[in-house]
């Protein structure tokens, strides 16, 4: 990939000089010279974004333009070989490589004016693919048209002035097809979840904007009631229980629910002496102490189950399973799941395992067994079968960390490494073999 000056193309060696001499980049003398500094970076950043997007997009049609050969398989779109290796050289997710690709041609293509302001400097990269997605329901030349009412108007605008800028354009040059968007946005109406990391967890409803107001002044009410009773909680709690209260119709809401865990955990923590958090398979990592009296709690209630996993010492890594099947499924799939932890194995990807796949495909001569599996999403599943990827797991091994290695269409080198799962020596007590062997039979009772 390459940069021109006056007729010069910068390779990419050239850039990565140029990234060598701002990183060691010495802080001017005064203040002032400080905050040019600051100022000129940020317009070398917004530069520097500009160009990737013009870089992505080319990059983009000339892998649309080259022809692949396939070898009698169900070929995944060309989109997601593209994104892939784009999100390998920006260090980003096989899907956001996928948006970056997608956003960057409709800059180029559809919003000139708004890309030049990135260049000047005017704008943020975020701010410049702000602009891509809110226009993204609009015609081509719908898309023109709110680029040339936007143009005079970006320099200096934050984020909520700058969408909402842009919403009254498209509401203006795109009546017709903003009304069609709200019904559509309406139809879809629904609820998602998120699972946060400190143990607790979003539940967000998509709803039309009176029903939303509805459901703000009940819970507002509930709030009210609660604090003139004298209620000890905070309003935030009050809204909280009184929402999972009415959705549930279980009053009860402090009650244990019926919970089946399968819990990852150090010998050290289980014994009370290490700090080692516990990995619960759709939760993710939480405090040993936690894992500890929530699996209690509900066990107390007789609405648990609960599968411990060990893991070796020194690597802490799950033993190995095989299967006669040519599916991983059962405890083979479970125990890939509990391996890599819940997520998709390839290199910044965050979504959850959808798929089991074999790492040396079965028609190549690749078994059923843990070794040659991992856990990966639907998406990177499929974009694994395109026309010149291939991977192979490295050194395997039944005590060590599963690691896979891979090669992209344009000989981009792919790494994963399956997370250390809890326990392991790593600033733990050096139990004796005896004590181990007892701590294998210890349950979670008090």
């Amino acid at each position: 990939m390459a940069a021109q000056t006056d007729g010069q193309v910068w390779q990419a060696e050239d850039l990565h000089a140029l990234a060598d001499l701002l990183a060691d980049l010495p802080p001017g003398a005064t203040p002032v010279d400080q905050l040019d500094q600051l100022e000129a970076l940020q317009r070398v950043k917004s530069a520097v974004a500009a160009a990737q997007v013009v870089v992505a997009a080319t990059f983009a049609d000339a892998g649309d333009s080259e022809d692949v050969p396939v070898r009698g398989r169900r070929r995944p779109p060309r989109a997601m070989s593209i994104g892939a290796e784009v999100a390998l050289a920006t260090m980003a997710s096989p899907h956001a490589g996928e948006r970056r690709v997608l956003l960057s041609r409709r800059l180029r293509d559809h919003l000139p004016l708004t890309l030049a302001a990135l260049a000047r400097g005017e704008l943020t990269e975020e701010r410049a693919f702000a602009i891509a997605r809110e226009v993204a329901h609009l015609t081509p030349e719908q898309r023109r048209e709110v680029d040339a009412d936007l143009a005079p108007r970006l320099a200096g605008l934050g984020d909520v002035r700058l969408r909402q800028a842009v919403r009254r354009s498209c509401l203006t040059h795109a009546a017709e097809s903003e009304t069609r968007r709200h019904a559509r946005a309406r139809a879809e109406r629904r609820v998602t979840s998120r699972r946060l990391d400190d143990g607790t967890g979003q539940l967000i409803a998509t709803l039309p904007l009176e029903v939303l107001a509805a459901v703000r002044a009940a819970l507002d009410t509930a709030a009210a009631t609660a604090r003139t009773e004298g209620d000890a909680r905070t309003a935030g709690q009050v809204r909280a229980d009184t929402l999972a209260a009415r959705i549930t119709g279980d009053e009860t809401v402090t009650e244990p629910v019926p919970v089946r865990v399968n819990l990852v955990i150090g010998v050290e923590s289980l014994l009370g002496e290490g700090t080692e958090p516990g990995l619960v398979l759709g939760e993710g990592f939480l405090p040993a102490a936690l894992c500890t009296a929530w699996v209690r709690r509900a066990s107390a209630a007789a609405k648990a189950t609960l599968r411990r996993l060990f893991v070796t010492p020194a690597d802490r890594a799950l033993v190995a399973m095989e299967s006669t099947s040519r599916r991983f499924d059962g405890l083979l799939a479970e125990l890939l799941d509990l391996r890599d932890g819940g997520t998709c194995r390839t290199t910044g990807c965050n979504a959850p395992i959808r798929h089991h796949d074999h790492v040396t495909r079965v028609a190549e001569g690749g078994p059923t067994e843990a070794g040659n599996g991992q856990g990966l999403c639907e998406r990177c599943n499929y974009l694994k079968e395109s026309p010149g990827w291939t991977s192979w797991v490295a050194d395997p091994g039944d005590t060590r960390l599963h690691e896979v290695h891979g090669v992209t269409e344009h000989l981009r080198i792919t790494r994963s490494t399956s997370p250390p799962l809890p326990g392991g020596p790593a600033g733990t007590v050096g139990y004796s073999p005896l004590e181990l062997r007892l701590a294998s039979n210890y349950t979670l009772a008090s």
